[in-house]
């Protein structure tokens, strides 16, 4: 706002096509600002972590309580934990998926299934995470394995196996 010499109050307007090159000019700098943040970041990882990488440290075990050695079994844990979990999500999803598109119309049993599959995509991860440890490692005895792992990973990837499969199918 601007007082004039006679008392009156007049409102300071910008062009709205200089407020677009404003609003353009401050979007690419805040983008900028960001990339140059992450690309710092990025380098200084890979300047401390490469010179750390060896062969001795990606193919054996562990040692002093994690302290000194490798990370083999990690890898190998990783990798089978993954298997387990494609090998239970996947029939199981594409199989709802197909069943959802194909065999159902929009009845209540349909309606069910992907509300139960929307619920299950909205869960956090931990929680997944702790209902995976009550279940399958104290309440089955499964104990820590790559077994009751792969389960909960199973029970997680679900709703987005489900999801896909049924757009494609669409």
């Amino acid at each position: 706002l601007m007082v004039a010499s006679d008392g009156h109050t007049a409102r300071l307007r910008l062009n709205p096509e200089t407020t677009h090159r404003l609003a353009v000019v401050g979007l690419w700098a805040c983008a900028g600002l960001a990339l140059t943040v992450l690309a710092g970041i990025i380098v200084l990882v890979l300047a401390k972590g490469l010179p750390m990488l060896s062969p001795s440290f990606l193919l054996e075990s562990p040692e002093r309580m994690g302290r000194a050695g490798g990370i083999f079994p990690t890898i190998v844990g990783t990798v089978l934990l993954t298997l387990v979990a494609l090998l239970m999500a996947t029939p199981l999803g594409v199989g709802t998926a197909i069943y959802l598109t194909e065999y159902t119309q929009a009845g209540r049993l349909a309606k069910v299934i992907r509300f139960g599959v929307e619920c299950l995509a909205g869960v956090p991860s931990i929680i997944f995470g702790l209902f995976g440890f009550i279940f399958f490692v104290i309440y089955l005895k499964m104990g820590w394995s790559v077994l009751s792992g792969g389960l909960t990973l199973a029970i997680m990837v679900l709703p987005t196996i489900i999801r896909t499969a049924e757009e494609a199918i669409r």
